[in-house]
């Protein structure tokens, strides 16, 4: 028998055993987190007026398998955990209560990917789901689960562009209809007249030309068109759709990075996952807002949102403020089924099929956003896949590119297999420092990977425990129980100085924004989470890592003492290092102004050093000052050196 709670949607199962790690437990696949069927119910109530209307669910997240069931009819199911799927229930609905069932799974399957990754794979309806309403003759709402509205800029240039307006219009009405159409794109409107007739799908488009565009230029000016398109009939409106739209041109150089709008714009910036400590997935739009702000506040100019699709939302906050996206679908590690790419078996069928779905719907879906500039075809697949992968990416990158030919496809990798499968751009996932390699190679590294492609970083980091310390810390073992703070952010600090050695990086992506939920690991005294966030979990507390690129690439004031959380002390002569991206700061110990040093005179932008500084045994208090033009900012730290 079905136990029933009430919940709120968005709602995953998985917010606590997701995050609770896997005792015992010696791989980051091993997990012990409930994954199987999950049902959720409500009624769904209706007059009889709104029986003459149509009506359609939206779900912009159930993952991974859903079945959606009215007044006990199977009405469809939906395949991949991370896009959006659209319904209509017209037929089925009936006066007053209309019981709405539906069916998510989230076991392990070989037909959807991803089949294992690190981080938790939540399962639920952990994103809205909406009750759409239209009249029987209306745009269309289920192709793919788009909003409606296509927006398909071309020949972007300052001087001028072009953008065509796309929707389709379906006619369930018992007779042809005569019916207007009003596109508006900025300040231009066109509309036409047209008849449908009874059970007609009708595409319609408008071409707009734009003189002098103001585009779309990141972060400096991150200006939006308004476009919408709108249905009337016998002088009545009916149906209206709307969307933003950014005009933009860019292009990647081998030599010479990311050029928007035909300027230099190096592309620096971070991943995110998208779950949360004790919420698991399930974001309210305010805690998306809080990540952005996070996010914008340490001067970013791209996001990685990886691994899989993120919420509309989200994407329509980088629209709106500027920041680069890549994104991608969900694949990851594994292929699933067996058997070659011409003759699969019916799993291994299964997942081409699917997989293709998934990158279809992340295309379709977002494709209105300029934030997006590239789309994200795999990561870290394994090279034992080669002989799949060459045939296999070669069709994911034709169908992107016939999707959407205004845009890059990229890779995310950690093994130079991945070179002879097919995409645009290519970008390592390296962990110098962390695992195998001295985190002073991460440029050589990079240097002898260089291709026919443009090479970036997809991901790279080290773990830290804020609630961890050392002085002087040695490299700990990546799955060990101690991940000091401090190394995680020497090795940013190391990270950071190669990559500004290094135009040719088409984009670099610190792994991760925040700490995440991976129920399989059991490391930095942190069961069920991977630690390489340069914030915290439950974004309370911002990591010395996160200081280090804020100081490099935000425009905003900032000052902040280095190891302010390293309190127990040991040595009575230290180095005391600040983070800022003023033109100065002055040090005190105890009251005693010790310097002033510049920026300028810095041997790494963003960090002030001061070595030698000797501390009083017990309480010591440190005080940094700088200004920025007539504000002063400030940073204290209270260290008690052992007596």
């Amino acid at each position: 028998m079905c136990r029933f709670e009430k919940i709120q949607i968005p709602h995953t199962w998985n917010a606590a055993d997701g995050q609770d790690g896997c005792p015992g437990g010696k791989d980051i696949n091993e997990t012990d987190y409930y994954r199987g069927d999950g049902w959720y119910r409500t009624t769904l109530t209706l007059s009889a007026e709104s029986l003459h209307k149509r009506h359609f669910l939206r779900f912009e997240g159930a993952n991974m398998r859903c079945d959606v069931f009215l007044n006990e009819q199977l009405i469809g199911s939906h395949e991949g955990g991370y896009t959006a799927f659209c319904l209509e229930i017209t037929d089925v609905l009936r006066e007053g209560g209309n019981l709405l069932a539906v069916k998510v799974n989230n076991a392990f399957s070989q037909r959807i990917a991803p089949l294992t990754a690190d981080f938790t794979f939540y399962g639920g309806l952990y994103r809205e789901v909406e009750l759409i309403e239209t009249e029987k003759l209306c745009f269309s709402r289920t192709q793919l689960a788009a909003r409606g509205l296509r927006l398909i800029p071309s020949s972007v240039s300052d001087a001028s562009a072009s953008c065509r307006v796309e929707a389709t219009l379906e006619n369930r009405e018992a007779e042809e209809k005569t019916i207007r159409v009003r596109a508006r794109f900025g300040d231009s409107v066109q509309t036409k007249t047209i008849q449908i007739a009874s059970g007609q799908n009708l595409a319609i488009g408008f071409d707009f030309r734009i003189d002098r565009p103001h585009l779309w230029n990141g972060r400096e000016d991150p200006y939006l068109y308004s476009a919408s398109m709108e249905l009337s009939a016998n002088g009545e409106t009916i149906d209206t759709l709307w969307d933003e739209a950014g005009l933009r041109y860019f292009h990647i150089d081998r030599e010479k990075g990311f050029f928007l709008n035909g300027r230099p714009y190096p592309l620096r910036g971070v991943s995110r996952h998208q779950d949360r400590e004790a919420l698991g997935n399930a974001l309210t739009e305010a805690q998306h807002d809080e990540d952005f702000q996070i996010l914008y506040d340490i001067g970013a100019t791209a996001v990685r949102l990886a691994h899989y699709p993120q919420a509309e939302y989200f994407y329509r906050l980088c629209d709106r403020h500027g920041i680069l996206v890549w994104a991608e679908i969900p694949f990851v590690d594994l292929v699933g089924g067996n058997g070659s790419y011409e003759n699969p078996n019916t799993d291994r069928e299964a997942f081409f099929e699917i997989t293709k779905q998934q990158l279809t719907e992340l295309i379709e879906q977002n494709r209105n956003h300029p934030a997006i500039f590239c789309w994200g075809l795999q990561n870290e697949v394994k090279a034992q896949f080669d002989d799949v992968m060459i045939p296999f990416t070669n069709e994911l990158h034709a169908l992107a590119k016939r999707l959407d030919p205004t845009r890059y496809t990229t890779q995310a990798t950690n093994q130079k297999t991945a070179y002879h499968w097919k995409s645009d751009l290519i970008a390592w996932n390296i962990y110098p420092g962390w695992y195998g390699m001295n985190r002073r190679q991460l440029g050589s590294f990079l240097d002898k990977m260089r291709c026919d492609r443009p090479v970036g970083i997809s991901e790279y980091g080290a773990g830290g425990n804020h609630l961890q310390h050392a002085e002087r810390p040695k490299k700990p073992l990546h799955n060990g129980s101690f991940h000091p703070e401090e190394y995680q952010t020497l090795c940013h600090e190391s990270f950071l100085r190669q990559i500004d050695r290094r135009d040719y990086l088409w984009a670099t992506f610190v792994w991760n924004l925040f700490d995440f939920g991976s129920d399989g690991r059991n490391e930095g005294n942190r069961p069920g989470m991977n630690d390489k966030g340069l914030v915290s979990f439950d974004r309370k507390v911002k990591k010395d890592a996160y200081y280090v690129y804020q100081s490099r690439w935000s425009k905003t004031p900032m000052l902040q003492i280095a190891q302010s959380r390293c309190i127990q002390r040991k040595r009575a002569k230290t180095e005391i290092k600040v983070y800022s991206n003023t033109d100065a700061v002055t040090l005190f110990v105890n009251g005693k102004q010790i310097s002033t040093k510049e920026q300028k005179k810095n041997k790494q932008p963003g960090i002030f050093r001061w070595k030698g500084c000797r501390l009083q045994k017990g309480k010591n208090k440190i005080i940094a000052i700088a200004r920025a033009g007539s504000k002063e900012l400030k940073s204290e730290a209270i260290w008690i050196l052992a007596t």
